[in-house]
């Protein structure tokens, strides 16, 4: 029974994760294709809820996915004169999830055998004296952890935020955080115009 409950959230999660989109907010795109160098910042950070998130191994797995997606669109590291600053931050919040009950499978009594009649279209078994269990016992609650990782683009003259993108999954494996932050990383960089 347990294993099936786990299957399923797992299941549910994976859900989750597959409609996850990137969402980005940004000045006009045609202004951002002139940047060319950029140079990491690091923001105020807050990870009390989930301490895992802040640790080295993320950090250089976002920053590897940043620089290979920057490359690709012709865009350099440059600590020493940079156009842009990036910098990202990683929020966590408490959230819950309807989630199936695991299907109970009919007991067969002795005597009369298995018997089954259909209502409401569905295909319901009888056993033993007329006892039956559903296939769907309902639904029930499942609480887990939601990541959002959100990376800004800031011209480093003015100061100005000039992009924002950022995705949304559950994080409840922290022993996959790293390349899961990576992985994200590279998809909402994916967003990001190329330099002309």
């Amino acid at each position: 029974m347990r294993t099936i409950t786990i299957a399923l959230l797992s299941t549910a999660v994976l859900i989750m994760a597959g409609c996850a989109s990137v969402k980005v907010d940004q000045v006009d795109s045609a202004h951002l294709t002139h940047y060319k160098k950029y140079a990491w910042v690091k923001p105020e950070e807050n990870t009390k809820q989930l301490p895992q998130l802040s640790n080295s191994i993320t950090e250089e797995n976002i920053r590897a996915a940043v620089k290979n997606e920057f490359t690709k669109k012709g865009i350099t590291e440059d600590e020493q004169n940079p156009d842009l600053l990036l910098m990202y931050h990683i929020f966590t919040t408490q959230k819950t999830e309807n989630v199936p009950n695991p299907p109970v499978y009919p007991y067969y009594g002795y005597g009369f055998g298995p018997r089954a009649y259909y209502f409401h279209g569905q295909l319901i078994p009888i056993a033993y004296a007329g006892y039956y269990n559903p296939w769907n016992t309902g639904y029930h609650q499942e609480h887990y952890t939601d990541g959002t990782l959100i990376i800004d683009v800031i011209d480093a003259k003015t100061n100005e935020l000039l992009w924002r993108g950022s995705m949304e999954n559950p994080v409840n494996d922290a022993g996959s955080l790293s390349k899961q932050f990576a992985k994200e990383a590279m998809q909402i960089l994916g967003k990001y115009p190329d330099v002309k």
